[in-house]
């Protein structure tokens, strides 16, 4: 058992997908299911699963403010409808960085909008940032950018851009690394952030605070 990594997954009604992610870790890693769907609870399954169900859909940056409440040396954070093989998690523990990822975006310079942006899935890259599909990243890391994160709050998107970036700032590093490996793609239903029409020129808003140097620390992000 990887007893110094926890697994936190963030759920909003994939309820099937999550059993099948718990059933792949539970023997592996403890886990925590942070439940957004307010209208229906996950039910409580007994340690190593921690389950808690929100009364307020606090979208994505959720998962991050719930890493400060566990001890574990790393966490590994993925979404409801990915399932990493265990050996991947090996994978990125080894390399030994402050966060790593297995989906992760170039060319944030050179564009104007975010269908711009390569894609690199799956692939040992360096990238400019990471995408929250599965990421790795070491408590420590996140206890240095700790107060960044609470000043952020709750915004309706980019979770995974504003940590990539603070990370990078934080640790002066002009990339981050993703990482090869197998990833099974659960069943996305209907309810995919991307399905709203204005997810992406969002997301690129967030991406410009950083590209343009027009945040700050003490700044909270507002969408």
């Amino acid at each position: 058992m990887l007893s110094n990594v926890r697994l936190i997954v963030l759920n909003y009604k994939r309820f099937d997908n999550v059993f099948s992610i718990i059933n792949a870790y539970r023997n592996i890693m403890p886990i925590t299911v942070v439940n957004n769907n307010t209208e229906d609870h996950f039910p409580y399954l007994g340690q190593p699963i921690d389950v808690i169900n929100n009364e307020t859909n606090w979208m994505c940056m959720e998962r991050w403010h719930r890493c400060f409440e566990y001890d574990e040396e790393f966490k590994l954070i993925i979404d409801d409808d990915l399932l990493p093989h265990p050996n991947l998690v090996k994978k990125m523990i080894s390399l030994n960085l402050p966060i790593t990822g297995v989906y992760g975006k170039t060319k944030v310079s050179s564009s104007n909008s975010y269908q711009q942006l390569t894609d690199h899935w799956c692939e040992d890259k360096n990238v400019d940032f990471l995408v929250g599909s599965v990421i790795l990243i070491k408590q420590e890391a996140l206890d240095t950018i700790q107060d960044s994160i609470e000043k952020i709050g709750y915004p309706q998107r980019g979770d995974d851009i504003i940590i990539s970036y603070l990370i990078k700032k934080k640790y002066n590093l002009d990339f981050l690394r993703s990482v090869s490996g197998k990833v099974l793609n659960l069943p996305e239903g209907d309810v995919g952030l991307n399905k709203n029409p204005i997810h992406y020129s969002m997301r690129w808003n967030i991406i410009e605070k950083f590209k343009n140097n027009s945040w700050t620390d003490n700044e909270s992000i507002v969408q």
